[in-house]
């Protein structure tokens, strides 16, 4: 099965994207701040991480960046915040979704 990580701070929104991936087979690992996520991906070894770009501790788009430069894991990041192009060509997301 594919696992997918998943960095989104707002519960219901989490509780959303959760159900959606598990009702498609995905095994999904939910964490809530942008924090130790570099040890989550050691640890969890994900398929994908879906990031939310504003996120307690760090944001998210700085998440990306440190990434990146340890894994080559697709990272889509997703928010409504506008300049969608700017922060993934910023950070080397592989996508958005706004």
């Amino acid at each position: 099965m594919k696992k997918v990580l998943l960095v989104e701070d707002d519960i219901d929104m989490a509780e959303l994207v959760n159900y959606i991936l598990t009702t498609y087979g995905f095994i999904v690992y939910t964490h809530s701040t942008g924090l130790k996520v570099d040890e989550i991906v050691k640890a969890y070894k994900p398929n994908l991480i879906l990031l939310d770009v504003r996120l307690p501790g760090k944001p998210g788009t700085q998440v990306c960046k440190e990434l990146k430069q340890i894994s080559d894991i697709p990272i889509i990041l997703f928010s409504d915040e506008p300049n969608q192009q700017k922060l993934v060509s910023e950070c080397n997301a592989d996508a958005f979704l706004g």
